[in-house]
Order: C-alpha cells, then structure tokens, then sequence
C-alpha cells in the first residue's frame, strides 16, 4: 500500500482535566456526571452534535436489563433513574416505576439529548461536542492526552484519568493497548443494524393475533424468497417512539465489522435499501400499514459489537448464565445472552446464533467450533432454548470492578460496551441500562482514582461500593 509521511507538528493542549470521558452514550453520560459529581474537573467528548450515543444517534430504544429476570426488582438507580424520571417529567418517556416492572423503558431521543445536556452542565461537566478522537498520547504505560480532531483543527486535552466510554474502545486501541474483538473462533462480531422510526399506522385497524400470526409467515416466506430483508417479522413496537400512529422499528442487519469504514459505509447503504424495501412491503400486504411513511433513519448504524479491552478481570458466558456474583461488583447484569448472528443473516430460525441454529447454509463456527456457541443440544430457537441463556432463578450477574480497569495502562478504565469480556458475555452486558450502570460505576471510580495519583488500581473497592450506594445505584 502506497504510503505518505505526515509532517510533525506541536498541537495546542486546550484543557487538563482530572478526568477526561470520551464517548457520551449511555455509558458516558452517567460516568461524566458521577466524575464531576464527585469533585473531578471532568470533560465529556463526543463526536456528534448531541449526547446520547446509541440512544440518540442510533435511535436504539427501549432501555433494556433494568430488572431482575422473572421479577419486577429494579437493578438499575442513581444516574440511570434520574435520566428516566427527567425524560418522564417532560413527556419524553414512559413512568420508571410501572416500566422498570415490566423490563423495558420506552423513550424519545429527542428528551434524552435535552435532559443529557441539562445533567451534564448542572453537574459541572464540560462538554466538548463534535470532536472525535484520533490519537492517545502515552509515556511509560500511562495515558497523558487525548488527540482530538475537529473543525478547530487538531488539539489535545490533557487529563490524570480517562475514561473510554466509546462503545468501540477507541482509546484503546489509539493508545495501543490491548483488545479482543467478536467471537474467539474466527473474530466475527455481532451483525450491525439500525431502528428506524415509522408514522401512519392505523391504530384502529392493527392486526388481530390471528392475522398477525399470518403477517409473520408471510414475511418469513418474503425473506426467504429474497423479496425483503428483515430478521423481525413484527410491526414494531413502542421503544424509542411514544406517539399515536408511529413505530420503532427493529429491523435490519448487516454483517461486519464496525471498526472497519468500508464495511461501516456498506453497512449504511445497504440497511437504508432494506428499509425502504420494508415499508414498501408492509404497504402493499398489510391493511394497517397502508399509509404508512418513514419519519426518520438513525444518523448511525446501529452498532452492537466490536473492541473489548483487555483488562484486569475478564466476564465470560458462564458468568451470565450462572448469575455469578463478585465481591468486587459495581454494577448488575441481568440481560439474556442475545447474539445476532455475527454472518447477517435473517432467514427464518438462521437469524440468532445459538446451537440450535439449523446451519443452512453451513457456517464454520457451527461445523468447526460447536461447543463454543452459546445454548443447549437440541433446543429450539425459541423460548426454551433461549431460557438457558438467561441468569438463573431469575437473578443477575455482577459486574466486577476488575473488568473496568486497563491491564495495560494504569489510569485508563472503561465503561459500557467496551469492557473486558467475552463475546457471550458482551450479548447480554451490552444494553442500554446495564451500560448505564457500569458508567456510574466507572466515573465515581475515576474521581476517586485521581486521588491515588491516577493509579485505577488503587481504588478502593469497598469504597466505591459505599459510595455507589449511597447514590442510589444497585451492586
């Protein structure tokens, strides 16, 4: 590959923080506010124009692992609540306490972008917005600046702890630290995806189950015979939408990995067809849906899976399922293991990755690494194969501190969807409310690692515990 030396040059420091997030998603957001909450000079980057991440840019929506499995007990609080009754208050989201009963929360991105601006700023954070991350400066296996690139050309942000809260451990990887990425067996990720928004939905006239039952055969039969490209054979439902007449809808996949532009590009174009063929479908074959229109696309693919660093403790599989519990534990996971197919496919029953998959067409994880997919031998994909991918007696998984903290570097810890673990268990630690969470958790845990001169390590835990608890977070 042909290649060109890029000049060097001195950037200008522009802020030296105690803390520095980048990524303000649902991880970010709350680690942010803990930080500043705290004490800590924090900073918030984020490459959009907007907070949310995901939530908003991605339009993904309900707010998922917010109770304990089979009960109504919540296992989320502190930030993650009081963004939920915030959204609450202004219209913007279903009541968290009827909600967080039935295991999901209904919002609208646009209250959460307000109510994420109004947290941050009122806690103290400093947000620099439309800004991404480029490069990691690191001397001696600590972190000292973040390269950041914008419209104000390129500049650097000192700090004494970062947090990567990009959902893709994009520090990590520019500060050369290491990762894992997708399954062990072959590297595959998690199919990307997108919800899109939808309005015209004749609510007076909404199938019966009956005729339901028959839509969704005759989507299936639509996909297989390559008419649409659809894994959910459903209308949508309510989870980023609360409107009269619209939808969320949850509907496509690419496969690919999300730390590749091309693939990302393909990735785009390709999702925004398969909706515009989706909605065609569902006007011309389903009553309800005949003046249906699209409202809106996310401004970014959907996006499940990629880095994990590697850090001190690692979460695997068994620990979902067993609903391990850890001393160390600052947050809890009580989501199934949900694998979309790393390949994206979407025919019928071929569309969740699992043991149970009928392998048609052949996969080689299924012919050469078998034992490595999650499940059980002759399960359905349905119900009861994906019962054994749920923590047991409907409990919950602890998230260790351990998982949070670099191996590598000592004043860098992570937060949400990038932390160490395996890709079972990053099916189900992924969502929304968990991330949630463990932001909490990885802000109040850098205040107090600014403390220790840096040393993430040093935190005490029984401390962190205290003081999670003390504002209102479960672990």
């Amino acid at each position: 590959m042909r290649t060109i030396q890029e000049p060097a040059r001195e950037l200008a420091v522009v802020g030296e923080y105690d803390v520095v997030v980048a990524g303000g998603g649902p991880a970010g957001i709350p680690a942010a506010v803990a930080a500043a909450r705290a004490g800590a000079k924090t900073l918030l980057i984020e490459r959009y124009g907007f907070l949310g991440g995901m939530a908003t840019a991605g339009l993904i929506g309900p707010i998922l692992g917010v109770r304990a499995g089979r009960s109504e007990e919540p296992i989320i609080g502190g930030i993650a609540e009081e963004l939920c009754r915030r959204m609450e208050s202004i219209g913007g989201a279903r009541p968290f306490d009827e909600f967080v009963k039935k295991g999901s929360i209904p919002f609208e991105p646009e209250a959460l972008k307000l109510v994420a601006d109004e947290i941050t700023l009122e806690a103290g954070v400093e947000l620099r917005l439309h800004s991404w991350v480029a490069d990691a400066v690191v001397d001696d296996g600590v972190l000292q600046a973040l390269v950041l690139e914008s419209k104000s050309g390129r500049q650097a942000v000192a700090g004494k702890v970062f947090v990567d809260a990009t959902g893709d451990a994009d520090i990590v990887a520019r500060a050369d630290a290491r990762f894992t990425k997708g399954r062990r067996c072959d590297g595959a990720m998690m199919a990307m995806g997108s919800i899109f928004h939808i309005g015209g939905v004749d609510e007076a006239n909404l199938p019966t189950a009956d005729e339901m039952q028959a839509i969704m055969q005759m989507s299936g039969q639509a996909v297989d015979d390559g008419i649409i490209k659809t894994y959910n054979r459903g209308l949508g439902g309510k989870g980023s939408t609360l409107r009269e007449g619209q939808r969320s809808i949850n509907a496509t996949r690419f496969g690919g990995d999300c730390t590749d532009v091309e693939d990302l590009t393909r990735g785009e174009i390709e999702v925004r067809r398969d909706t515009w063929d989706l909605i065609g479908f569902w006007r011309e074959r389903v009553p309800a849906m005949g003046g249906v229109y699209l409202v809106q696309t996310p401004t970014n693919l959907g996006l499940r899976e990629s880095r994990q660093m590697v850090g001190v403790e690692r979460m695997v599989g068994d620990d979902i399922r067993q609903a391990r519990r850890r001393d160390d534990a600052v947050a809890r996971a009580a989501y199934w293991i949900d694998i979309h197919c790393p390949l994206g496919r979407v025919k019928r029953d071929t569309h969740l990755c699992y043991k149970s998959c009928p392998n048609d067409p052949p996969c080689q994880a299924y012919e050469e690494h078998y034992e490595e997919l999650p499940g059980e031998d002759g399960k359905p994909n349905g119900p009861e194969g994906r019962a054994s991918l749920h923590p047991k007696d409907g409990l919950w998984a602890d998230v260790p501190y351990g998982a949070l903290v670099s191996e590598d570097l000592i004043n860098l810890l992570a937060a949400g969807r990038c932390i160490s673990m395996d890709h079972q268990a990053m099916g189900a630690v992924r969502v929304m409310g968990t991330c949630m969470a463990i932001g909490q958790a990885a802000g109040e845990a850098a205040a107090m690692a600014v403390e220790a001169d840096g040393h993430t390590r040093a935190v005490d835990v029984a401390e962190l515990q205290r003081r999670l608890r003390a504002n209102g977070a479960p672990c």
